[in-house]
């Protein structure tokens, strides 16, 4: 038996280190012109070429995972990967095998230099998308925070929504563009305060739906908006958003750093590879498990608030018939109103859900096609198309630029809107509010 020095997690042992006491031995095939001619049999000597011959980064194979990384070692030492490109690795240039405590041999794969250029690019395209959206989600909340009528249950959400996407964003970015120039407390503090961002943000814009559904429930049943405590009923959304974040953190710090915990368990091993999870498998339970799940709520609450809509505005129209008090004139405007409500509640599903639904279906399907990427982007410039939506908005506009013009003391004439709840609220106001009130 060889003896291999065994440092770190997922890592190839630099050549100039020593070896401990930890012996391994890996099965090795026999090579003919179809690849495999044997089943792997453990041999008694054999070479082993201690070091890192990867230039750049690497990445493991796992085959238990995905089939795409079904390889075999050959008795000559190359690995024959059978869905792998190329399929024919070379030993001391194409990789090196390590030993991973509670995970046996695995094989890393050498990055080369056009896939490190590759991958490399699409990170900073990504990067400089999240931060674009930065200064556009810190103008929402400004806007937001400068105007009261806007802070209500749902503009006070969609604040801390923009705030969490911008921890989210800006450490992410971070992330992908100075990964290698950190050092491991720093990428394993990162790793957390992305995880703990992204979980909030995703459990704010639960609330933001849970709030939509319940307005317009409140609005059909009792004619009123408003809630009876605003307060009270933001403070339970608040322990809503706030506590399973920092519930799965916590989970995640103690699995993650304490050494007594078995390696049977699956670890997050933030910093191992990089300034996130190892792989899919420690992502899954921390957070793809949990953001999929958000994800499909917030789809049925989306349904059902739309589906209450809808059919509230088939009552309004009976109504309208048997009054027979109904003009052309009112039908037009009426339809305007539906369409406006519905583009912003399309508006609202497709950015703000299913965006992040595609993001879900793109890692279980393993996307890295020009499709995914096109997603990708459009997430991350998130922070635009949300400024767009509820800032560039005409009545929220007016609002905003009325209160701008207050902070400066000018003259100018306070606009006769309501807050964001009657953008939501259009189409079933039809004859409640006043015309020139309506957004």
């Amino acid at each position: 038996m060889m003896k291999k020095n065994v440092i770190g997690i997922g890592k190839c042992v630099p050549i100039n280190l020593t070896t401990l006491d930890t012996a391994f031995s890996p099965y090795f095939n026999e090579f003919n012109i179809s690849g495999i001619n044997a089943i792997g049999q453990q041999k008694d000597t054999f070479v082993a070429m201690i070091g890192d011959p990867c230039k750049y980064k690497r990445y493991m194979l796992e085959p238990e995972i995905s089939n795409d990384d079904e390889h075999y070692l050959l008795s000559n030492g190359s690995i024959f990967g059978v869905n792998h490109s190329p399929s024919m690795l070379a030993p001391g240039i194409d990789y090196c095998i390590e030993l991973v405590p509670g995970r046996g041999l695995r094989t890393l794969v050498c990055f080369h230099k056009e896939q490190i250029l590759s991958a490399d690019y699409r990170l900073t395209f990504y990067a400089c998308g999240l931060l674009i959206s930065v200064p556009f989600l810190v103008l929402t909340i400004m806007a937001y925070c400068i105007t009261p009528k806007l802070m209500d249950i749902h503009g006070k959400a969609l604040c801390y929504y923009c705030g969490c996407l911008i921890v989210a964003f800006t450490t992410l970015s971070i992330a992908q563009l100075a990964s290698s120039h950190l050092n491991h407390q720093s990428c394993l503090s990162i790793a957390f305060i992305i995880q703990f961002s992204f979980i909030a943000c995703f459990l704010w814009l639960n609330v933001m739906c849970i709030e939509t559904y319940l307005l317009v429930r409140r609005y059909i049943k009792t004619g009123n908006s408003t809630p009876i405590n605003p307060s009270r009923l933001f403070f339970y959304y608040s322990l809503w958003a706030w506590t399973p974040s920092v519930a799965l953190i916590i989970i995640s710090m103690i699995i993650d750093l304490n050494p007594t915990i078995p390696s049977t368990y699956i670890k997050p091993n933030f910093g191992a590879q990089s300034c996130w999870f190892e792989s899919d498998v420690e992502s899954m339970p921390y957070f793809y498990v949990p953001v999929g799940l958000l994800v499909i709520v917030n789809i049925v609450l989306f349904a059902m608030t739309a589906t209450a809509i809808s059919r509230h505005q088939q009552t309004l129209d009976l109504r309208r018939l048997r009054e027979d008090r109904a003009s052309n004139r009112q039908d037009r405007r009426t339809l305007g109103r539906l369409k406006r409500s519905f583009l912003v509640c399309i508006g609202l599903f497709f950015i703000m859900g299913m965006n992040w639904a595609m993001e879900v279906i793109s890692w279980a399907a393993g996307g890295v096609s020009l499709a995914w990427s096109a997603f990708d982007l459009v997430n991350a410039l998130q922070g635009v198309i949300i400024f767009g939506i509820f800032v560039l908005q005409k009545s929220i506009r007016r609002l905003v630029w009325y209160q701008i013009n207050k902070i400066r003391r000018n003259d100018y004439h306070e606009p006769e809107t309501c807050n964001i709840e009657c953008s939501l609220l259009t189409v079933l106001n039809v004859n409640g509010i006043p015309n020139e009130r309506i957004l």
